[in-house]
């Protein structure tokens, strides 16, 4: 609940959550769209379908609702701010300023990658791009005009002006000399007049077809097609705030920021480390060898992960599945124990995990958790030491320092145990919680590690210049990204062109919270353990396991297909819980479902 505050109680004001994720879908109803998760800790999906009518249509798209916050002078929070009945008079007049230039950045490369990038498009708009490109916030791109796309800033508010403000005006030219324009989304309100984000359509295309055709040409490039868009983007936002009684006095908050990345098709998973991990290591105060540490916000989300993901992947499921030793998921009561009497099954777990910041060389075996590629390319299996550039340790992620120390904490029995997500709607948490659940609920289901290139941003986010560390302002959490670097189109202008590529082709050891791998269809939910696997991306073509090799026919129809592949969600009531794929509308490739035994992958096809 709000305190009781007027205009002059107001030092200043924020937006929370201060990054906002928002997901592309090509649903086409006005109101074919979820919100984002605002509280912490939930495993079920926040929309009863993915897609619309009724889970036979179009993806929907995951919406981004920013709210304002007030603070006195002193950093007390006083309450949100909008447009609700018990605060009349206030408006919120709303800017976002977003743009995709992922055309006009340089090939894609890795955070340890030491050589001179080349640029992607080398024939058009070569202007001012010569020389050492390597530093993220470089502004020598900008001139790039004809491959950026930027519809430039929008402003909005409730009851001034249209209810839905497109973000159109952006154009993608390539070497056509065509201007071909591109919507990365639009704005709305919702009743209080907070803002809702919501990203494209998510298809991307070629401006180069085949000569006289339509058609979708053949992706010949890993990360970095020529000639290729896609309408993903990220960029900022502010907000003004006026009273009826001082209409010419307007409180401006700091710049929050948007991301509109691609679909999440596996729910209720996440990675060991997410975006929020990241960002929260950088801010934390160092060295801190032995953080304050709760095992069901820092240890049993890690723990549990390795359970949840092995609905995802075969690797996970070998390990952590059901009947299989590394299962913790059972082991509970024992694990959030801080006695003696289980601190050999806390030391045992610990010791498995690969230390943080490549400390320990020794470590670069899939024997250490997470068993997840680095920052510097594909994790190295056992026996496979081919093409491996760097050090073979930074073909493999870690825990960062933070998450590692508080695990140190865990092992050594020094822990709390207390749940402090363990409620539904973010107005029942007390107030001066609400900005903290807000952004921890929008960050933890993103990729933090590997950043290879990523998914919802590359690796600028583990960067320290790309954040405002030392903000005058009492906020918790104090995450701001820096946008006087850190321009509209900066953070994912180093993923991959376009996006479906990296899916294509970052299957194994990236991120199957976000891209699948091996999954169990619902229909063979009530088949005995272990149920029978097919690929997610099942009647996809292969692309060659070739790093030199110019053809990518998956990542083809990956472009063509995606919006027709299912989406992994726990089965209600299931316990222990079991993530299956529903919502699939690609038709499936012969032979799938027609035998029901073993753990067997199937990769079909469709004719």
């Amino acid at each position: 609940m709000s305190r009781t505050f007027g205009l002059p109680d107001i030092g200043y004001v924020e937006i929370f959550p201060p990054i906002g994720i928002a997901r592309v879908g090509d649903a086409k109803e006005e109101n074919d769209f979820y919100f984002a998760p605002e509280v912490p800790g939930l495993d079920d999906p926040p929309s009863e379908h993915f897609r619309s009518k009724a889970g036979k249509g179009d993806i929907k798209r995951q919406a981004v609702r920013f709210r304002v916050y007030a603070y006195d002078k002193n950093g007390t929070i006083l309450g949100e701010i909008n447009n609700s009945a018990n605060l009349q008079g206030y408006k919120l007049s709303w800017t976002v300023h977003v743009a995709n230039k992922k055309a006009a950045y340089n090939v894609s490369s890795g955070l340890y990658r030491d050589f001179l990038p080349q640029l992607r498009n080398p024939d058009v708009d070569r202007v001012n791009t010569d020389g050492d490109t390597r530093d993220p916030f470089t502004l020598k791109f900008e001139n790039r005009a004809n491959l950026i796309i930027d519809p430039g800033k929008k402003t909005i508010e409730r009851g001034s002006g249209p209810p839905v403000v497109p973000l159109t005006g952006g154009y993608f030219i390539g070497s056509t000399g065509k201007k071909r324009p591109v919507q990365l989304g639009e704005l709305r309100t919702d009743e209080q007049g907070r803002l809702i984000f919501l990203g494209s359509d998510g298809h991307s295309y070629s401006v180069s077809p085949p000569e006289g055709t339509d058609v979708v040409p053949e992706i010949i490039s890993e990360f970095d097609s020529v000639d290729w868009y896609d309408s993903t983007c990220d960029g900022w936002l502010y907000v003004e705030v006026t009273h009826a009684e001082v209409p010419k006095a307007k409180i401006t908050s700091s710049k929050a920021t948007i991301i509109s990345s691609v679909p999440k098709f596996a729910w209720g998973l996440r990675l060991p480390t997410s975006l929020y991990d990241i960002i929260e290591d950088i801010y934390h105060p160092k060295p801190d060898p032995n953080p304050a540490t709760n095992f069901y916000k820092d240890i049993w989300p890690v723990i549990l992960a390795t359970y949840k993901l092995s609905w995802v992947d075969i690797n996970a499921f070998q390990g952590h599945g059901t009947g299989a030793y590394g299962n913790f998921q059972s082991r509970e009561t024992k694990l959030s124990d801080p006695s003696s009497a289980n601190a050999g099954l806390r030391e045992y777990i610990f010791n498995r995990l690969r230390e943080p910041n490549f400390r320990n060389e020794n470590q670069a075996k899939t024997e250490f958790m997470p068993r997840l590629s680095g920052d510097n390319g594909d994790a190295i299996e056992p026996g496979d030491d081919s093409n491996v550039t760097g050090k073979p340790i930074e073909r493999f992620a870690a825990l960062t320092e933070l998450q590692y120390n508080r695990f140190k904490c865990w092992k050594d029995g020094n822990f709390e145990t207390g749940k402090p997500f363990d409620k539904t709607t973010i107005e029942e948490y007390p107030l001066e919680n609400q900005p903290l659940m807000l952004t921890v609920a929008m960050l933890e289901t993103t990729v933090g590690n590997p950043l290879y290139p990523g998914i919802e941003t590359y690796w600028i986010a583990k960067l320290k210049d790309a954040y405002i560390l030392d903000n005058e302002r009492k906020l918790d959490p104090p995450f701001r990204i820096d946008h006087h670097k850190v321009l509209p189109g900066f953070l994912t202008r180093g993923l991959s062109l376009p996006w479906q590529s990296d899916f294509d082709q970052c299957n194994t050891h990236w991120w199957p919270a976000a891209r699948p791998e091996d999954i169990v269809r619902i229909a063979d939910a009530s088949a005995e353990y272990p149920k029978p696997r097919v690929k997610w991306d099942r009647g996809l073509r292969d692309t060659p396991d070739d790093t030199l090799a110019s053809f990518f026919p998956g990542s083809t129809d990956m472009v063509n297909h995606w919006n027709q592949l299912g989406f992994v969600v726990k089965k209600k009531d299931s316990d222990p819980p079991e993530w299956y794929e529903v919502e699939r509308t690609l038709g499936e490739p012969q032979g799938v479902g027609e035998k029901r035994g073993g753990v067997r992958l199937q990769r079909f096809i469709l004719s």
